[in-house]
Parts: C-alpha cells; structure tokens; sequence
C-alpha cells in the first residue's frame, strides 16, 4: 500500500478544468483561464474563498489541490478549481471586480494522481458526498444524473440526496431545455451576481403544469425521464420563459407558487400559449387521484420533494419504437431491433447506443439483400452495390462495408427529406461506443440516436412495392 504525498506546484503551472462535472454543463464560455475564473467568481461562489484567503492571509496545506500531470508539464486541476480561481484572482484582483487587495502566492499544495479515473474515483467516493450538500440544485441534478447513467444504484444516490429520483428528473429536463434555450437559459438556472439567475426552481415549479407545455416525464422506476410530447409547444414554451425571466429578473418560485396555472398567462406576449387543460365531459373517465411530488424550499434555498394530491393529465401515447409491416421479417432481425429500442436508456446508455449502429447495419443489409427490384433480381445483385461488397481487384470483402452501402442507398431515395436523415444518421458514434473504451455516452445521446433511427427502420421496413416505389430504380 502506497502514501501519496502532499507535493508544492508552481501556479503557472495549474490549469482550470473546462470540464469539471460541477460546472461543465453550465458554463459557456471559452478555454480561456481567465474566462473561468471570472465565471467561478461569480456562479460557483468562488468569492467566499476569496474573502476566506484575505482574512485568514494564508493557503492551508491541508487543503491540497487534486491534478493529473498533462504531457505539456501542467497540471490539471480535477478537484480544487473554486480553491485556484480564488488564487489567481487575488493575484489581479482589480481584473475581477475584487474590493481585496492583492495577494501573491507562488506555489500550491496538490496531490497529483496518474489517471482521470483514478481521481474520479476519489472525488466521488470520498469527496463528494461532504461538498455535494454544497452544490446548487442544478449542479446536483446533473451529478447525480451522470452518476446514475453510469450504472450507480439508487441506494447510494441517496446518500448524497434523499430524492435523487427528482434530481434525475430535472436533469433530463435541463437537457432538453438547453437543447432550446442554450447558452441564455444556463445563464438563467446557473447562480450569479445579483438575481439575473438562480431560476432553476422556477421551472421545477411549473413541471405540475408540463403537460400544457408540450413535455411529461417517464415516471418509471429508476428512469424519470423528460418526453416531449410535442416539440414545437415545448420550444415555445422555453423560449417564452427565457425571454420572461431575462425581462423579469425578480420573478422566483414564490411568483409560480402563488399565481398557479396563471403564470403561463404571462408567457403569451413572448409568443407561448399553453395547450388547453385536458377536460373530464361527459361520458368521460374521471382522472385519477395521484400523489405528485413537488419541490419545496428549505432554509438553505434547496428544495426537498413534498407530496401533493393532484390529478394527472392524459398521457399522450408516445412512440418507443418503430411499426413497420413488411412480411417475412427474420425473427432475429425482428428480435434484433425490439431488443435494441427497449434498452433502458438510462441504465444501458452505451448499450443503447452501439445497438442502433447494429440495428441500422442489420436492417439495411436484410432489406438490400432480399428486395427484389426487377423480376427475380434483388438489389444487391446490382452492380450498383458492388463496392460495397467486393474491392476494387473484384475480390469479396471479408465484411461489407456498411458506410458505403448507407452511401448508396442513401443516394438512391427520391424524398429530400428522407435521403438527408440517411446521409446524416451518424455511424461513427455507436461505432467509437463499441470500440473505444475512451469514449462514452449520456442518455441524451442514446435517445436522441434511436428517435432519429426510428423513422429510418419504419423506412426501410415499410411493404416493399412501397419501399421501391421511393427509390431512383433507374440507378440499379
């Protein structure tokens, strides 16, 4: 058993980490050092430090900083990076806005480690779990929601938070809302100066009302995932909110908790109206009773969950997985693709991920080589494909190269619009998940790829004078 020592570090030579789970999906700015601090400064509360470091006039050895030597000769700081801003900025405090005067300090303690897992390892294990209470809300959420992706059980999510279920669940929705609002919506969930942001807690407020706004989450054990049941009224919705909290800056949870469904009346002059409440007439089934959870405010600004009895809204049927009708599908392909859409994207995020590539390949070649498109003739006796199953000596290649079979038949669709979702579905993705243990997904990616595969497989699997009928035959 080793003891890693406490080693001293130029502080040229330590560089903020752009990615650090705490504030990577929040932040929006550039690589530039600078950059971070001031965004540290001012979101992250690096300031305390920095008034912690004036009073005190010194750097306590015993909180070392946590780095990876990088090839350059620096240092990366994995954990640590509020502790090196509030560093850096008392070396130009002018630079930063900063009343204190200025302080020099030369040299940091750190602990370096060999390897990004091995201080992930230690930061989650040991670390977090004493700073994480620490943590803005959105922050948490999106902790917790990586941490589950990679397989961590509920049980030890709780003991970072008691509900970890409604962490996962505003994470998903801080996905796709970003996916919309961007970089002026982080700027809104994300703490700062003044009270341009911290309104993380307004939209969770409103989560009651998300079947007006075009969006309802999975409610499955384990999963809690956002659905947009209609895209262009969820869009709307968060760009109406961006622009309404952006104009009103005062507006807070209390506003949405005291206004109830009417504070989506104030969305409508930013171009939003809310989808008409669901309407229990006559001969309908009354709704029922259900326990729903909603956040509320704690002494420290966190919110806990607290039931409230509150009837559901109908569910829209939502699409998990494509409906073809082509007769004398295989059983293995058939299997093939069930297995791959009902993956949980969640807790089999890479899983889900390659397998659309297999399902993609799988499909494509079954429909190539067992379509006929002249009498008797399937469309891989063409010469058409050729290339893609023999080399140019006229050799048959040991595997069919599937990018140049997407090529061509992609080019062979006469619709516009489904010749461009084949030539853009992306193979190189799932490929790097299966091959390269450097690289991982979230369960955005997974969800995103096997919604943007669906229509592809409900293509290529529609009846196959209909499959013909959209296809350039005049190429083969």
């Amino acid at each position: 058993m080793k003891v890693r020592d406490t080693v001293k570090v130029d502080i040229i030579k330590l560089k903020l980490d752009v990615e650090n789970p705490r504030f990577a999906e929040l932040y929006d700015g550039s690589d530039n050092q600078d950059d971070l601090i001031e965004y540290l400064l001012n979101s992250e509360s690096a300031t305390a430090i920095v008034k912690e470091l004036n009073d005190s006039q010194e750097y306590y050895a015993d909180r070392p900083l946590w780095v990876i030597k990088q090839d350059d000769g620096s240092y990366l700081v994995k954990d640590g990076n509020r502790r090196l801003s509030a560093v850096l900025a008392l070396r130009s405090p002018t630079k930063f806005g900063l009343s204190e005067p200025r302080q020099t300090i030369d040299e940091l303690p750190v602990i370096v480690y060999d390897t990004e897992d091995e201080v992930n390892k230690r930061v989650r294990l040991e670390h977090i779990q004493s700073s994480f209470r620490g943590w803005d809300r959105i922050a948490k959420a999106l902790e917790v929601y990586k941490m589950r992706s990679s397989g961590a059980s509920v049980d030890s999510l709780k003991e970072l938070d008691s509900e970890p279920n409604q962490l996962t669940k505003l994470a998903s929705f801080y996905y796709a809302a970003v996916a919309v609002g961007k970089d002026d919506l982080k700027v809104l969930l994300r703490k700062g100066r003044g009270n341009t942001g911290g309104k993380t807690i307004v939209f969770e407020r409103l989560f009651t009302h998300r079947t007006r706004c075009g969006y309802d989450f999975s409610g499955k054990a384990g999963g809690y995932e956002v659905i947009i049941t209609d895209q262009a009224l969820f869009d709307s919705y968060i760009k109406a909110m961006v622009e309404l909290l952006k104009a009103n800056p005062d507006i807070t949870h209390k506003t949405a908790d005291s206004e109830k469904e009417t504070f989506l009346d104030r969305l409508k002059p930013y171009g939003f109206t809310p989808s008409k409440k669901p309407s229990s007439g006559k001969g309908s089934t009354p709704a029922k009773t259900t326990t729903e959870t909603n956040p509320t405010v704690t002494g420290d600004g966190s919110t806990q969950a607290t039931p409230a009895n509150t009837p559901p809204s109908p569910r829209k049927s939502i699409k998990t997985s494509p409906k073809y009708i082509r007769k004398g599908i295989p059983r293995a392909v058939d299997d093939l693709v069930k297995e791959g859409f009902n993956l949980d994207a969640v807790f089999f995020t890479n899983s889900k991920v390659a397998m659309s590539r297999v399902i993609f390949e799988a499909v494509l070649k079954y429909v190539i080589e067992n379509t006929e498109y002249a009498q008797g003739k399937k469309l891989n006796g063409s010469n058409y494909f050729r290339d893609a199953y023999f080399n140019k000596h006229g050799n048959k290649l040991p595997v069919t190269n599937f990018d140049k079979l997407k090529d061509l038949f992609s080019a062979l669709i006469l619709d516009t619009g489904k010749k461009k979702a084949f030539a853009d579905f992306d193979l190189e993705r799932p490929h790097q998940i299966i091959h390269n243990y450097n690289v991982t997904a979230v369960p955005k990616d997974a969800t995103a790829i096997c919604d943007n595969l669906m229509p592809l497989v409900e293509f290529l699997l529609q009846e196959e004078q209909e499959l013909l009928s959209g296809l350039d035959k005049n190429k083969l």
